[in-house]
Order: C-alpha cells, then structure tokens, then sequence
C-alpha cells in the first residue's frame, strides 16, 4: 500500500527533491502548503494533489485528514525558525515526520519534541544525504583507532545577494551560516569520528565562518563560505581532506534525497532525529561564541 504525504514548504528550493523523492519510493502527496503560490512542480509529480496558501486551511484539512483517511508522513521544508512548530504539528496530527535540517535552532525545545513523540507513538527523522554518500561511508568505515588524522574542510557553496535578504540570511529566523550550511557537516563529522572533545571558533559572519573541530583521533580545520571563489563563477569546492587524501562532499545530490526516504521508511534509526542531537547541541555552542 502506499504511504502517504503531506508536505510543508511545497515552493521552497530543497522541495523538489521531496517530491521526487515521494515519488521514487511509491509514495502520495495527499496535500501540501506554502504561503507563496509559485508550486507549478508539483504537477511533475503529483497533480492531483491538494494545495493551500493558508495555514489555516491547511490545517482543517489535515485534521480531518487524519480521521478518515490517515496520512502517514509529513515533510518539513520551512524555514529552521518553523520546524519545531511544524513537527509538533504532525505528531499531533498523529503523522511521522520527516524534517530538513536543522531539526531546531533551540536546542531547548528537543526534550518537549521527543517527549510527544513517545506520547504519540510516533516517529521524527531527519534528512541526512551526507550519510547516504558511499564514499563517506566506506571512509568511516576504514578508519583505524590506532592512527591520529589530520583533516581540512572546505565547504564553499556560492549564494547571490538575495541569500542576504531571505529568511536564511536572518540569523533569529536561520540561526546562521552554523545551522544553515554546518550542521550538514558537523553531523558527517561526529557520525565518521565520533565525540566532538572542543573547538575553536576563529570567524563566524553572515556568510563565512572558519574554526577547528577536535576529535579523540583526528583534528578538523573547517572553513564555511557562501562567497564566490573566483570573481565570475558559481563553481562550489565541497571537499573534506584527511591525511591528504581528498573526500567529495556532495554525493549523488540528484537522488541523495529518495534514498534517505528509502531508509526512513523501512525504519532505520540512523535517521532518527536522535541521533543528530550531537551536532545540534555543538551548532548551539559554537554559535554562542
């Protein structure tokens, strides 16, 4: 039988690769809703489903949703500010949720998240595409205990002038180029080495920050940008060096998405939401600096 969605967030950047991703793993987009109304891309995938521009309305539709013909996920893609208000909606509406990260930007609010949850008898899952990369994978699966790695992180992602001006370049409503852009990787760091001992802070600005990660087995310079490498281009440099060896950070980003959803649903704790508390309470600290 189908599993089906409901999404918030349906005219965001990242929602396409949700939709595509319900879509490769046999699933229904019951309805979606976005308070901006340029959603053309779900006809791609799913044109028979419901779309509101009011929250409101979109709510009504759940409830009665969930009494009779149950929805069985909803996808988060608003703005980090909205996730906690977001999950909390879906478990309430007695749905599993899968949500962007970063899970919160308070960390504050993770015990009442996960203390529904279990009230609820429900589940919250993150999406983690860094894990799904089999280049990652096998890395952390070859690395010895008895040797010390020296490592460099350089993560540039080119944003234009708008970035400045939208909600992600507002840190109350981001919580900022750590949450936005680190969180992906600090996750992928504590999942491949394990527990974050301390690190430095040396910059963190709207759209670049640098520091040092320090590990039991290996140090990580770490350098955040959003800025373009060379005057006239938009090409990215997503590279994690360890003992001088090269590692691509970006993975098959075109379906990076389905195969979490293919994880997330057969239920495998990897992308629990738990299990990225480690890299938020870190984000949390850095970001305090």
């Amino acid at each position: 039988m189908k599993k089906k969605f409901a999404l918030i967030g349906s005219a965001g950047f990242v929602a396409p690769r949700h939709l595509k991703a319900i879509k490769d793993n046999n699933g229904q987009l019951i309805a979606s809703c976005d308070l901006n109304d340029s959603v053309g891309i779900i006809d791609s995938y799913f044109p028979d489903s419901f779309f509101f521009n009011n929250f409101n309305s979109f709510e009504n539709f759940i409830s009665k949703q969930s009494k009779k013909n149950k929805i069985d996920y909803l996808v988060v893609c608003s703005p980090n500010y909205l996730h906690h208000s977001h999950i909390r909606f879906g478990l309430m509406n007695e749905m599993n949720v899968i949500c962007e990260k970063p899970l919160v930007i308070n960390v504050e609010l993770l015990e009442n998240l996960f203390s529904l949850e279990n009230k609820k008898k429900k589940r919250i899952y993150c999406i983690l595409q860094l894990r799904v990369n089999e280049e990652i994978y096998n890395l952390r699966k070859s690395l010895k205990d008895n040797i010390f790695y020296e490592c460099e992180l350089n993560y540039n992602t080119p944003r234009g002038k708008w970035y400045d001006y939208s909600w992600k370049g507002n840190s109350e409503k981001s919580g900022g180029i750590l949450y936005n852009i680190g969180i992906h990787l600090f996750d992928i760091l504590i999942w491949i080495f394990g527990e974050c001992l301390n690190f430095e802070i040396h910059m963190n600005e709207i759209r670049n920050a640098t520091g040092i990660l320090f590990f039991k087995n290996a140090r990580v310079k770490w350098n955040l940008s959003l800025d373009r490498l060379h005057k006239n281009s938009v090409e990215s440099e997503r590279k994690l060096i360890i003992n001088n060896k090269a590692y691509e950070l970006t993975g098959k980003f075109s379906d990076s998405h389905s195969l979490c959803y293919q994880e997330i649903l057969s239920n495998n704790n990897i992308f629990h939401a738990k299990s990225t508390v480690e890299s938020l309470l870190l984000v949390s600290k850095m970001s305090k600096i």
